[in-house]
């Protein structure tokens, strides 16, 4: 079945898959082969395992926060309350 990466928190990643989400596990060959499965990545599981067989190619990926495959992003600044600060747009852009 192929699902996505909704969450990752440790070693455990929620799959959705269609309208399930399953909690599973990476296999131990990725950590062999330096793959770090990474939210938003769309993978190959085995249900009745609950593991995680194949990450599918990714179309891009972010280092912070780690994401992948994002067709999207929006910054939203304050103009007044706060007060505007440029320096803080420049660290986000």
């Amino acid at each position: 079945m192929i699902g996505i990466i909704i969450k990752a928190i440790s070693d455990d990643y929620t799959v959705k898959l269609d309208k399930n989400y399953i909690i599973c596990k990476a296999r131990g060959n990725f950590r062999h082969n330096n793959i770090t499965p990474l939210v938003g990545d769309k993978v190959v599981i085995d249900l009745e395992k609950k593991i995680i067989i194949e990450v599918l190619t990714r179309k891009n990926s972010l280092i912070r926060p780690p994401v992948s495959n994002i067709d999207q992003a929006i910054i939203v600044v304050s103009c007044i309350e706060p007060m505007f600060s440029t320096n803080l747009l420049d660290k986000l852009l």
